[in-house]
């Protein structure tokens, strides 16, 4: 490829990565206040204002603020009289009823065949609640008590006694039943009804007139009086107050109806007639002098000064509205350009991707989202979830990254609400704590410490903002509970959000590679029983392998996982490499260099295959392929060349498929795997000789130019070469022999280690 489509490539790639900026900060753009100006937004009560005199510019209204408009919508609310609809039809209706049943029982009592099934009929077809013993006394006529009395003879009763017994009972109930409705029973409870006049509006035959709601009972209100009454006559026994009160319950129903669409038809004009200001600020009066205290009142006129404005901005034109568009735009972007200026320098990997760049994206819109609802709803900033973000992306790339685009959110949040200095202080100070929490995610139970830890940020810096702008100690303790909450469910969400963004942009977390380190994987166990040479030699591998990068500050869990699958292809055929072999059995000797080779090669292209089958993520993957990249099996060339005699052997067929290791965490691999296997064939492994083998090994493959794809520089090599010497040294330890020094013979140092 050409300079010229280098550069095309790289000027495309470029402006992608620009115009999706943009577009970022222009939907961020979107989402801030409208009708508002944050020229005033950092001034506090209490403080001292040391800018220039203020003079009103213009005639404008002072705005009440959200809890005085909220006070005065509840106080409309509650001003308004519920309105009721007085249906008189249902009144006769229900006496009617009333009526025809007592009629029907007198003529069942009249009848000397009446037995206690036919009126139990009745009643149940009434839907009227009565009793075998109410039944029993009213076919006795209330002669007799005892409803089990096998003595009583009912055909022998006196009907006119009973019917008269009932009718007794019906000359109190139907009256008394009829001065509950005239008063009028109300369809909803007095409890439901938020009248603080304790008026009701009745509606009646098309007039409309206002009542106390004294006057007026609930149906169990009415209910109760009904009661009341029969005891208070002294005219019925209880015997028979029962029978009507049982009987009133089927007739009794709410002859007042609530309006409610009404109703609330006239509580939404009310609330919509409460004026948005309190008082009015004439043109040319002093709103506040150089060097004065601030107080409330300043405050509301200088914020209501910015909405009016902001609002006197819009009404005159379209570029007069697009000035302070375009201002918050460019605000916007020169705080991406922050993280992106890092990304481009620092982080050229993520630069470059696409998906990385979506991701971190993403979640900046998310924050972003959030913080335009906070303050459309005029809810507390410390319900942005700053440090939900801050966990996601530093388990996702790492602390660095994390801590810079902690940085540009929270000075995204800041800029939304206003210009908050207080609210930039807060969310930078909890979402580096969250960034420290989870620089390293290596046990299960990060989720608790991690909140616990943001959770005493979000103390820690509450008491600090509330101190320094003397708030009241209830709003702290409100902000307290807040801020807690925030702390310890944002790892929590974090988790959930980082399953989903995981397999959505096919990353892989920290928190995957701990899970893929479990030797109970079952590609690990399957290792373990099929091929334990291969498995232990894994071990080691990863052992060197988390070590180094660790020393270099890449990540040691990704290299430590990576090392553990590497050689995976192996389970094909695990007794044709040498670490599986027993009792001296090589099944390659029967085999010709070439087949050997394609065998040993083959064992790359079948861990990749085995890899996708279980799943593992591509960074694993990449292991497979790269951990020898295109270095050449020198034993079967040698070989092959003998039995050629030195002629028509192509180097080629005798390499690994590669490529050649791209990480850092892959190249190291790459090295603790040749210098793990190598230093098995010590037999006399001194730690000079451990350090020449390591020197070695590492000198060769930087030669073949293995590592030229990799980020590893000489120093980084120098490094790895000390690890891997101080690793293997303590696996030997124990067969190592020192030479003689000063007094003490060669026996004691053998023992003194």
């Amino acid at each position: 490829m050409g300079a010229d489509s280098r550069q095309a490539v790289s000027l495309r790639k470029y402006s992608t990565v620009f115009a999706f900026i943009c577009l970022l900060a222009l939907i961020i753009t979107f989402l801030f206040p409208r009708g508002k100006s944050f020229e005033f937004a950092d001034l506090r009560e209490g403080q001292v204002y040391i800018g220039e005199e203020i003079i009103a510019p213009f005639t404008f209204p002072v705005l009440k603020s959200h809890e005085e408009y909220q006070q005065d919508v509840l106080e409309a609310k509650a001003d308004v009289v519920p309105v009721f609809s007085r249906t008189e039809s249902i009144s006769q209706e229900q006496i009617n009823h009333l009526v025809l049943f007592t009629d029907r029982l007198k003529l069942l009592l009249k009848s000397r065949v009446t037995t206690r099934e036919n009126l139990k009929e009745l009643f149940n077809e009434a839907r009227i609640v009565c009793s075998d013993e109410d039944l029993f006394l009213l076919l006795t006529g209330f002669q007799f008590d005892d409803a089990n009395s096998i003595s009583v003879d009912i055909k022998s009763v006196d009907v006119n006694q009973r019917v008269t017994s009932f009718q007794e009972i019906v000359n109190h109930l139907i009256p008394q039943i009829q001065k509950r409705f005239a008063a009028g029973i109300l369809d909803l409870s007095k409890s439901e009804l938020s009248s603080k006049s304790s008026f009701i509006s009745i509606r009646k035959e098309g007039q409309e007139s206002k009542e106390s709601l004294q006057f007026y009972q609930d149906l169990p209100e009415a209910k109760s009086m009904l009661l009341t009454t029969f005891r208070s006559s002294g005219e019925l026994d209880e015997r028979k107050i029962k029978i009507a009160y049982n009987i009133a319950n089927y007739v009794l129903v709410p002859n007042v109806l609530y309006n409610r669409e009404e109703t609330e038809a006239r509580i939404n004009d009310r609330v919509q007639n409460v004026p948005l200001a309190k008082d009015q600020v004439l043109d040319g009066e002093r709103i506040i002098d150089s060097h004065q205290r601030l107080t409330r009142q300043h405050i509301e006129k200088l914020n209501s000064l910015s909405v009016a404005k902001a609002e006197k901005g819009e009404f005159e034109g379209f570029w007069s509205s697009l000035t302070p568009n375009i201002g918050k735009f460019l605000l916007v972007l020169s705080i991406l350009a922050i993280l992106v200026i890092y990304l481009f320098k620092d982080q050229e990997e993520i630069f470059n991707d696409h998906k990385k760049m979506l991701l971190i994206g993403l979640n900046l819109l998310f924050l972003a989202i959030i913080t335009f609802f906070t303050h459309r709803f005029s809810l507390s900033p410390n319900i942005i979830p700053i440090a939900t973000v801050s966990i996601i992306i530093t388990i996702f790339f790492d602390a660095r990254v994390g801590l810079f685009v902690t940085l540009t959110a929270s000075l995204l949040i800041g800029a939304m609400r206003g210009n908050e200095f207080s609210v930039v202080f807060s969310s930078l100070f909890c979402g580096v704590v969250a960034v420290q929490t989870v620089r390293k995610v290596r046990t299960r139970n990060w989720i608790v410490q991690s909140g616990a830890y943001i959770g005493v940020a979000y103390v820690v810096v509450i008491l600090i903002s509330n101190m320094v702008a003397y708030g009241p100690f209830m709003s702290m303790l409100k902000n307290w509970g807040i801020g807690i909450l925030n702390g310890f469910l944002a790892p929590g969400l974090a988790y959930l959000l980082i399953i989903i963004l995981e397999s959505a942009f096919d990353l892989t977390t920290d928190m995957t590679l701990i899970e893929l380190s479990d030797f109970n994987h079952p590609l690990l166990r399957q290792l373990h029983l099929e091929a334990p040479g291969t498995y232990h030699h894994s071990y080691l591998v990863g052992l060197l392998a988390d070590a180094a990068t660790e020393e270099l500050g890449g990540n040691g869990l990704l290299a430590r996982v990576g090392a553990y699958y590497h050689d995976i292809g192996k389970l094909d055929k695990p007794e044709y490499f040498v670490e599986n072999q027993t009792r001296g059995r090589n099944p390659q000797e029967n085999l010709t260099p070439t087949m050997s080779s394609l065998i040993l090669a083959n064992h790359v292209r079948r861990g990749a295959e085995i890899a996708r089958e279980y799943g593992l993520p591509q960074e694993i993957e990449a292991f497979i392929h790269q951990h020898h990249g295109t270095s050449l099996m020198s034993f079967f060339y040698q070989k092959a060349l003998e039995l050629n005699n030195n002629e028509n052997v192509s180097q080629n067929e005798f390499r690994y498929p590669g490529p050649r290791p791209q990480t850092r965490e892959t190249a190291i691999v790459m090295l603790a795997d040749v210098v793990e296997a190598s230093s098995r064939t010590l037999k006399d492994p001194t730690p000079s000789k451990i350090k020449n083998l390591v020197e070695q090994i590492i000198n060769e493959r930087f030669k073949s130019g293995e590592l030229d794809d990799s980020p590893l520089t000489l120093r980084d090599l120098s490094k790895i070469v000390n690890i891997f010497h101080k690793v293997l040294i303590g696996r030997f330890h124990g067969r190592i022999e020192y030479p003689e020094t000063n007094n003490e013979t060669p026996k004691k140092q053998k023992m003194a280690n």
